[in-house]
């Protein structure tokens, strides 16, 4: 075997080791639940999203794996929200990775900006994608006792949002 074949096989071989070491962090599979039963009281501050929804579902729909465990986390300028917000890496492209679901009240729904937003058929009693500030949001109501938005970023992440919000409408008792 001469250099030259060698190198080349040497970097090919390289090449094939790097990419199922990247292979290992991505997740592909559908969000399948199920999310743990939520009873809707006036005090939305005491549910746990962190602890209903399956830290695999997140990862389903974000189609990465988080680096960090989720944390409680709520609506800024709203009162009375509760969710999560999960950590996903920064990949080479400078795209970071990050998601929230957040429990609302629903006048913290019906008040949002609306910008570039869609309407989405199917889930809840309305519901739209908007344009957030952070992330593109998926905002539902559920109910006229509850509302939630989900948010996957820096890419969005419109179909695994949609996941999510089924299963989460599908946990609310």
């Amino acid at each position: 075997m001469n250099r030259k074949t060698l190198l080349l096989l040497t970097v090919m071989i390289g090449l094939i080791v790097s990419l199922a070491a990247c292979a290992g962090s991505v997740v592909s599979s559908e969000p399948k639940g199920p999310i743990a039963p939520i009873t809707i009281s006036a005090d939305l501050t005491s549910i746990d999203v962190c602890q209903a929804i399956p830290q695999a579902d997140i990862e389903a729909a974000m189609r990465v794996e988080l680096v960090e465990p989720p944390t409680r986390y709520t609506l800024r300028n709203a009162d009375g929200t509760s969710g999560c917000y999960y950590e996903g890496p920064t990949d080479s492209d400078r795209e970071r990775h990050f998601g929230y679901v957040i429990l609302t009240p629903v006048d913290v729904y019906e008040s949002q900006s609306l910008n570039q937003n869609v309407d989405v058929s199917g889930i809840g009693d309305g519901a739209y994608f908007n344009k957030g500030g952070d992330a593109r949001q998926l905002w539902v109501k559920v109910d006229n006792k509850v509302a939630f938005v989900i948010g996957f970023g820096d890419v969005a992440k419109e179909e695994g949002a949609k996941a999510i919000a089924k299963l989460l409408v599908a946990a609310f008792k």
